[in-house]
């Protein structure tokens, strides 16, 4: 009796143990769904159990071996199907706590009639259709901007933030776009890092055949999550200059900058890669680089590896008591940003 006490006992603190370590991955990502989440996974691992201990009940009928040894395997393997639930579950959930599917009808209200901006919709080679925003300084032919937002920026809130704080100035002359990721805004579907980046071919494809468009002058522009839509569109098509801020190497950085656990063979378990640093040696454009020492989300070591795989010229600019999503309230960044823009559309 005291011998199955025991084993009770190791297997109950063996479920408990997985449970807190999912509990606590969940609660380090910030996860919405976290207690229905929690309740599958511990299903899983309950009935796995169950089913172990029943197979290990029909060995013990036919095979003579000491008790102690099958209750390691049996503590062993529950710690085995709680690793494996975690994993599975940490490389399904990437997608959420990755991109946040902002919608905003709000803001997207708040626009109609405000002079220069419009709505954009266009359908790609593809066949996907793709909803945004462009705001117009002018009708005629003029340099154009493409921005790729932030994992919790959609266009219409964007643009609102700039109508109101009214910051279109420091775009020198250009006309702005904002096309949204899929799952975002008016799109449908549901973004990762690969659609983006076919996005991001396609809203210059579109762009380029506007006719109020320079297709000579197209600068890319990526803030966090989008730098790497923006590195990607630089070293595939012909942009006249790139823009990033607060931009990343590759995934697995900023994945181990919330939680330092993918390395090595956990590797395996970064499902959105972003590799900009494969793509960044075909970028040969003049680039704009801000990134900030003190931010909290994107490391800076990770930004400066970036930029010293570009071809082209780099112009880095390094702000030390700024967070992640303070870089553009620096008035000094904001000027520089201006000085390199109007020296690739001059």
């Amino acid at each position: 009796m005291k011998e199955i006490n025991i084993k009770q006992a190791a297997v109950h603190a063996s479920v408990c143990a997985g449970i807190i370590g999912i509990a606590g991955v969940f609660f380090w990502f910030g996860l919405g769904y976290f207690i229905p989440s929690i309740l599958a996974v511990a299903a899983v691992v309950l009935l796995l159990n169950l089913l172990l201990r029943g197979l290990g009940k029909l060995a013990a009928q036919k095979f003579t071996v000491k008790k102690w040894v099958g209750h390691a395997c049996s503590v062993f393997l529950i710690i085995l199907t709680a690793l494996v639930s975690v994993s599975g579950l940490v490389y399904s959930a990437q997608d959420g706590m990755i991109f946040y599917s902002v919608k905003d009808p709000e803001s997207r209200e708040f626009l109609r009639g405000r002079p220069g901006c419009t709505e954009i919709e266009f359908t790609a080679e593809n066949g996907k259709t793709y909803h945004g925003m462009m705001y117009k300084k002018t009708e005629e032919k003029a340099p154009l901007i493409i921005y790729f937002g932030g994992n919790g920026e959609v266009s219409y809130r964007y643009f609102r933030l700039r109508e109101e704080q009214n910051r279109w100035m420091y775009f020198s002359g250009c006309n702005f776009m904002f096309v949204d990721y899929e799952g975002y805004g008016l799109n449908s579907g549901k973004a990762s890092y690969l659609n983006i980046y076919e996005e991001a071919l396609a809203i210059f494809d579109y762009a380029a055949s506007l006719s109020t468009v320079d297709s000579n002058r197209i600068i890319s522009m990526g803030y966090s999550i989008g730098t790497g839509s923006a590195v990607y569109l630089a070293a595939n098509r012909p942009v006249a200059g790139l823009i990033l801020a607060a931009p990343y190497a590759n995934g697995y950085d900023f994945y181990n900058n919330m939680l330092p656990i993918f390395k090595g063979p956990m590797k395996i378990l970064v499902k959105q890669k972003f590799p900009s640093d494969q793509y960044a040696a075909n970028v040969t454009c003049p680039a704009f680089v801000i990134a900030s020492h003190s931010d909290e989300t994107i490391p800076f070591s990770s930004t400066q590896r970036l930029t010293k795989l570009f071809s082209g010229k780099v112009d880095f600019i390094e702000l030390e008591n700024t967070n992640h999503n303070g870089l553009f309230r620096e008035a000094r960044a904001n000027e520089l940003l201006q000085n390199f823009i109007e020296g690739v559309i001059k």
